[in-house]
């Protein structure tokens, strides 16, 4: 069976099927005819009616097998879309950031690797619903402020991630920078009351020859760093330092971000 997404396609796989069993049906017809000769105008009118029944049959029957074919193909799209999306926030999930790290590409990749900080004291104060929608305010906040620079995603728990491969990694820091500081100023206001939370972030580089396995514990080391540190600041990785200069990133931001 063809795969049929689309009306466009059913209609095509539509008239397809009739082409073909009117080929067929019209080709045996017309052996038969010329064998059987009697006149053309036998052979006209046993045509006229071949057709007709080929329209008659072979229509509804391909509407109902492309509808099929159709509906299995866009439910089989949802499944793995949502093997690919977190539940609770809507972004793309790890199994979805995995893949995406695995797409061949010529760039350098950047993986931030953020981390909300003491979230089970968030849990433990105002409970586990909360949490949740901490975590969904969380995920939208990355999602308006990074998407722009890549695929924002939810690794798992409270560890949120972005990969780019098509933004210098200054531009990453900085913008990384100003969400950490939006965060910090700005409470999340949830059913239980406003609820005040920072994030600490890891980022690191990888080359196109290097596994994501050496990128993924250049970053998680790197948010370790920031963590064992104070928190809520960003740590870059040993070859991030060497792309970004020394100091504070490009754009306004009051975190500590150490280089």
């Amino acid at each position: 069976m063809p795969t049929i997404t689309s009306s466009r396609q059913l209609v095509r796989y539509v008239l397809l099927v009739n082409l073909f069993a009117l080929t067929v049906a019209l080709s045996v017809d017309l052996t038969t005819q010329l064998v059987f000769f009697t006149s053309w105008a036998a052979v006209a009118r046993t045509c006229a009616i071949t057709i007709a029944t080929v329209g008659v049959i072979a229509t509804p029957v391909a509407l109902v097998f492309g509808r099929a074919q159709r509906e299995l193909q866009i439910a089989k799209r949802r499944l793995e879309e949502i093997s690919r999306t977190d539940p609770l926030t809507g972004l793309p999930n790890r199994r979805a950031l995995l893949e995406a790290s695995e797409a061949p590409s010529l760039q350098t990749m950047v993986l931030v690797i953020v981390d909300i900080d003491h979230f089970k004291i968030v849990n433990d104060k105002h409970g586990h619903r909360t949490g949740d929608h901490v975590l969904q305010m969380i995920g939208n906040t990355m999602a308006t402020h990074l998407s722009d620079f890549g695929l924002v995603g939810r690794l798992g728990g409270e560890e949120f991630a972005l990969i780019s491969s098509h933004t210098p990694v200054e531009r990453v820091v900085a913008a990384i920078g100003d969400l950490l500081r939006a965060l910090e100023r700005t409470p999340i206001i949830t059913p239980a009351g406003a609820v005040q939370v920072t994030m600490s972030a890891g980022i690191a580089l990888r080359d196109p020859a290097e596994t994501f396995e050496t990128l993924y514990a250049d970053a998680d080391e790197a948010l370790s760093e920031a963590k064992r540190l104070g928190r809520n600041q960003i740590r870059l990785s040993s070859r991030a330092k060497a792309l970004v200069p020394s100091g504070r990133p490009a754009g306004p931001t009051s975190l500590v971000v150490n280089v």
